[in-house]
């Protein structure tokens, strides 16, 4: 399993970057600036997926057209609360498009293809004061889990697997990981999307678990 978007739809984010509120039609216009033709259908549509996928956000505003409103739509602010230095297409396709399949209480890693942790997410919050962010995966774990780690990470980028699940303890309690190989829409192995879970959902995570 792995997520991506086209080149539009990055478009689009990187358009919504800016932090303004925009409508399909407003989006169209920017493309278009931009030398990119594309059918205001397809932009509504593109626009509804990344909403669909807690990418984006929307407000709905009155209009004069024909339903008598229509929708704006904003980047979801905890990407607009990312470090900028971090690309922005890694960041959406390899966090935040999966969005169906994260919950409240899961922690949310990546880690890129040099093997450095670039984005830490637990505990409902992006995790920014760590001391971890920019370590790489020798630096985060022992010399033998780290071994480990980094065989899980040769796996997915060499395609013999597109998913790895396993189950770690601390301190008594079982937690599970998720292991996803990231690729772009031109198949480039971009990293890996760690995503951690707690067996009781409503228990708070450790940091010594967060770590991927």
């Amino acid at each position: 399993m792995s997520w991506s978007l086209t080149d539009k739809e990055l478009k689009i984010i990187s358009i919504l970057k800016s932090g303004k509120k925009m409508s399909a039609r407003e989006v169209k216009r920017e493309l278009e600036s931009d030398g990119i033709k594309v059918p205001y259908t397809t932009v509504s549509s593109a626009l509804e997926k990344l909403y669909s996928e807690g990418i984006l956000e929307r407000k709905e505003v009155r209009s004069r057209g024909r339903y008598g409103k229509k929708y704006l739509y904003y980047l979801n602010e905890n990407i607009m609360a990312l470090d900028s230095s971090d690309p922005l297409a890694e960041v959406i396709k390899n966090v935040f498009t999966p969005a169906n399949v994260i919950h409240s209480n899961d922690s949310v890693a990546f880690i890129d293809k040099k093997g450095i942790l670039t984005f830490l997410y637990g505990n409902s919050k992006i995790i920014n004061d760590s001391g971890v962010i920019g370590k790489s995966v020798e630096e985060l774990h022992s010399k033998v889990t780290a071994k480990f780690v980094r065989q899980i990470f040769e796996e997915l980028r060499n395609r013999k697997k597109d998913v790895f699940r396993r189950t770690v303890t601390h301190e008594g309690k079982e937690y599970e990981k998720f292991y996803c190989a990231i690729r772009s829409s031109d198949d480039e192995f971009l990293g890996v999307l760690v995503i951690t879970r707690p067996a009781e959902e409503s228990k708070k995570l450790p940091p010594e678990v967060i770590y991927p």
